[in-house]
């Protein structure tokens, strides 16, 4: 997810990580969003699980390499 607001990035990531995903939030240079990303992941099969499993939990993710 990407948000204006550091607050709803946080609680993104506090819901994320009561599921049990290892979840952060950064803010990436020029856009002035917080991008709340899950992972890292070691190989694409544990990522390609972790979407799955997302999917499920009724996010809708993009998997980014």
């Amino acid at each position: 997810a990407a948000v204006s607001k550091q607050e709803d990035a946080a609680a993104l990531v506090d819901a994320l990580k009561t599921k049990q995903y290892a979840a952060f939030a950064a803010s990436a240079g020029g856009d002035k969003l917080f991008h709340v990303q899950v992972g890292p992941f070691s190989d694409i099969k544990d990522a390609e699980g972790a979407r799955g499993q997302l999917v499920k939990d009724g996010y809708n993710p993009i998997l980014k390499k």
